[in-house]
Formats: structure tokens, sequence, C-alpha cells
């Protein structure tokens, strides 16, 4: 008989050697970050964790238009719903102005978050720091319209005192605040029909905003206001239609929207809701 075989465990299996932070920082695919996406030290920018303030700690790519967040705000959603520095407000400021002419060039539709970017100067990954889509964008804007439009409505309510009766000079005011406004965000006073389809809530918002400033033309308009049988809703509703349309028209002519022109459609409005004379 042979010499008996002698029964051996098999040899454990060698350890990889532990990789180093570049060589673990090299092997996370592409796009991916390296650290874990939520929880404390979780990334508010591209590359290092989050120190609060929306900037990458040292050893990040300190990407100068990151979110510039308040102290104690960690981030976690779009920018546009987090409190901004002054660095973050000039890069938002940057994308929604760059948003607006792209509209302006395009169409809502047809216009790309690239087109957005091009504008601006600045990448698809600042843009997503600051909005999770072209939507999220819209609907900061819209807000902010919305937000502005608010002057018009207390500029229309509060003038002249409680009682009194509007004067010329009041309407011109008033004329003067609304084309501002239009001209300001002429992208999307142009379009706003076409926008109430993007979602319910938009809608809602664009037709809050008219609606606010129709009624504070229909509290000053009143049944007394001129002495004309006129219902005060419906007349409302067409200074504003005729505030609007003209704005529109002006531009599409290819004349301004100037002093001229401001204080033809100040008399008309006047005459029309105001003059007892007329």
């Amino acid at each position: 008989m042979g010499t008996p075989r002698v029964r051996r465990d098999p040899a454990p299996a060698a350890k990889a050697p532990a990789r180093s932070s570049s060589a673990r920082k090299a092997a996370t695919p592409k796009g991916r970050s390296a650290v874990a996406t939520t929880g404390p030290g979780a990334p508010d920018s591209v590359g290092g964790a989050a120190d609060g303030r929306g900037r990458g700690t040292p050893g990040g790519t300190g990407n100068p238009d990151a979110p510039d967040l308040a102290d104690g705000d960690n981030g976690g959603a779009p920018a546009a719903k987090r409190v901004l520095r002054s660095q973050g407000r000039r890069t938002m400021r940057r994308l929604l102005d760059a948003a607006m002419t792209a509209f302006d060039r395009r169409g809502y539709h047809a216009t790309r978050v690239n087109d957005i970017v091009e504008i601006a100067k600045t990448s698809h990954g600042t843009f997503y720091l600051y909005f999770s889509n072209k939507e999220d964008l819209l609907r900061a804007l819209v807000a902010e319209a919305a937000a502005d439009s608010q002057k018009i409505y207390e500029s229309f309510s509060t003038l002249p005192s409680p009682g009194g009766t509007p004067q010329w000079e009041d309407v011109r005011g008033w004329v003067q605040a609304y084309s501002e406004l239009w001209t300001r965000y002429a992208p999307l006073f142009r379009v706003w029909a076409e926008l109430v389809t993007v979602d319910r809530e938009l809608g809602r918002t664009i037709r809050h905003t008219f609606s606010r400033i129709s009624y504070a033309l229909t509290v000053r308009i009143g049944p007394d206001s001129s002495g004309h049988e006129l219902d005060p809703t419906a007349a409302g509703l067409a200074a504003l239609a005729m505030l609007d349309r003209f704005h529109y028209l002006r531009e599409f002519v290819g004349k301004p929207v100037d002093d001229t022109a401001l204080d033809t459609l100040t008399t008309m409005l006047y005459r029309a809701l105001f003059d007892p004379n007329a």
C-alpha cells in the first residue's frame, strides 16, 4: 500500500490589498459620487461634502456656480426651494433671465435645458443644482411674476384714498406699473394662455395673478366711479385685456411702448371709466 493521503483544508483566499482613497475614486463610475448622497456629509455641489453653505470642502472642485446657501441649510432640494446667499442668488438669477431669453427665441415647449445653460454660460450640472427640470424653472419664474404683480394689485387698490375718485394721474401710475411688469416678463405674458397647460398648479397661479389685477381694477371702478352704467367686473377685465394686448400688438408691429403710447392708454381708460364729463 502506498503512503496514505493527508487531507488538507483549502488554503484561505488571499485578501485583496486595501485600496487607497485615490484608487477608490478612480473606480467610482463616472457621474456618481464616491460619498453618500443623503445624510450628514452628503455633497451639495460637485466634489466634496457640503459645508452648510453649498460649497465643497477642501479638495472639491470649488464650483463658483454652486448654490451659496444660508447657514444651517444643508440642501437636499433644488436651490429654488432653499435660502440662498448672494452668490447663489446671482447664479439663479442668471439662469432665470437666460430662460426668458430662450423662451422668447424658441418658445417654451421648444426650449431645452441646453439652450438655457448656453445663454447663461454655465453647465448642465449647475442648472440641476438649482432646478429639477425646465418645468421647475418655469414655476419659479411664474411665482416671481406673481409676486411682482402684487405691487400692481396694491397700486390699483390703494390709489386714491378709499372713497375718492381716481384722477388722470392715478390712472397713469397704474398704467405705468402694469407696463413695467409686462415688459419685465414679456416672454411669459405673450404665451400665458399656453403655459396654463403645463400643469394645473401653474395654471391656477397664472389665473390668480390676472384675476387679482382685474379685481383691483373692478374695486376702483365701482358702480359710481364715472356716472356711466357699467358692470365693474366686465369693465375691469376689459381694461386689463386692453393693457395686455396693446403691449403684445405694439411689440408685434415693432413699435415701442413709450410715454406717448402710455399717455394715450391712460386717457382712454380714464375717460371711459372715471371721467364724469366724458
